[in-house]
């Protein structure tokens, strides 16, 4: 850090910028995530298991603050949508922020 600059900011790489990807959610079971945006863990995706089948995988950001008209969470009925869903709304909020 120079000048109260990162690294990452005199480079112009934003590391929430990154690729999303999946991560084990360490003990909580086999179908919980966490999603990731480099070495920052944004969110998560897991099965409800109380839910109907419609409604079975949930997503939710966690890694920021979440804007009024962008949603944080949503249910999903596969995780391909729940995917989807989680990587369009990061996608909206990183716009935003621009």
């Amino acid at each position: 850090m120079r000048g109260g600059r990162t690294a990452e900011a005199e480079s112009g790489v934003t590391p929430l910028a990154c690729p999303l990807s999946l991560r084990p959610g360490s003990a909580r079971g086999p179908d919980d995530y966490d999603v990731a945006s480099g070495d920052q863990v944004i969110g998560r995706i897991f099965r409800a298991r109380v839910m109907p089948p419609y409604r079975q995988w949930m997503w939710t950001i966690t890694g920021s603050v979440a804007l009024p008209e962008l949603p944080s969470g949503g249910f999903c009925a596969s995780l391909d949508e729940a995917k989807t869903k989680l990587a369009e709304t990061w996608q909206a909020w990183l716009t935003s922020k621009r």
